[in-house]
């Protein structure tokens, strides 16, 4: 039996104190009890008035002597990996954050059925111009759920003590560690990254066409059989966080009273899914898919996505002409 151990990202900010609270009464609480045999959770957060590191076992909290904040990520995330890789055994760690619902049944069946260890899963996949994972465009994975073998934790913790110090975001990091190995190897990167069923919950007021082919950010179905497909489905609230608690008990109430003991269909169409899974090009063009993103001329979509920014986006302000 595999062993899975969820690490889940927070910080200090009382907002995300809270939502630790809600998490732990809603998708985190029957493996906290002891429900999920094989499964364990552990909520990690900075605090720099540590004099060294510390694991409160009752809370199920590791705190690190480390920045608490966006851009520390990655420095917080080393750290954690460092000291649940020298003290927890696990075949496969799951680092997501607080504003994402996770099935949990679903991700320790999918577990089960991955054959690859070199294989590193996400909840999306994104193509940017402005991530250089090393390069404009790579493909690299969402952060708020990174699905890692140990052997893939321990390729990071070795080539990530590069990056520690240099104050990005891990996502970002973890992308450019694992692409750089496999380019590095001379083998396509492409075969080594996969995404998920990831969906989203009343996370924007009002509908809007994101060109996802399984769900869109206004998605307010609490259907189960529509919402079990999910390995992970996000309910931040972009404009309106002080709605995101009821978003996470709502959910929780349609997991709790609706449990599928038969997941194979559910994990079968996840795998399929992973061939051509949507890849995130930008807040405004939304997703393609992978198959359409493989074929598709990379200096054309550079400058699409160059002349396709959000104005909060670091690139709005460059020359919007074609590059290419």
């Amino acid at each position: 039996m595999k062993k899975l151990l969820i690490v889940c990202m927070s910080c200090q900010d009382d907002f995300f104190v809270e939502q630790e609270k809600v998490i732990k009464e809603t998708w985190a609480g029957p493996i906290i009890k002891g429900e999920y045999p094989g499964v364990d959770f552990l909520i990690y957060k900075g605090d720099e008035t540590l004099e060294k590191h510390k694991l409160i076992k009752s809370q199920n909290t590791l705190l690190l002597r480390c920045e608490d904040d966006l851009d520390h990520t990655f420095k917080k995330t080393y750290y954690a990996l460092s000291l649940i890789d020298k003290n927890f055994e696990y075949d496969y760690i799951f680092r997501t954050n607080t504003s994402t619902f996770v099935n949990v049944p679903l991700m320790y069946e999918l577990i089960h059925n991955l054959d690859n260890d070199e294989v590193a899963w996400f909840s999306e996949l994104y193509s940017l111009s402005e991530a250089y994972t090393p390069y404009p465009l790579c493909l690299f994975g969402r952060g708020n759920g990174m699905l890692l073998s140990r052997k893939l934790v321990k390729r990071i913790l070795v080539e990530g003590i590069n990056f520690v110090y240099y104050g990005r975001c891990d996502d970002w990091v973890i992308g450019n560690i694992l692409n750089s190995y496999w380019f590095k190897q001379g083998k396509d990167y492409t075969e080594y990254i996969k995404s998920y069923k990831h969906g989203w919950f009343k996370c924007i007021s009002t509908d809007a066409d994101n060109s996802h082919t399984l769900c869109s950010y206004y998605n307010d179905n609490t259907n189960f059989n529509f919402l079990k497909q999910f390995v992970t489905i996000q309910i931040k609230r972009y404009n309106e966080r002080h709605l995101e608690n009821a978003n996470y008990y709502e959910l929780w109430d349609v997991f709790s009273k609706n449990k599928d003991t038969d997941l194979q269909d559910e994990v079968d169409s996840n795998l399929i899914y992973s061939t051509d899974s949507n890849v995130f090009i930008g807040s405004i063009l939304g997703y393609i898919p992978l198959m359409k993103w493989k074929s598709i001329d990379k200096g054309k979509l550079y400058a699409l996505e160059i002349n396709n920014k959000a104005y909060d986006d670091a690139e709005f302000f460059k020359d919007k002409k074609p590059i290419f």
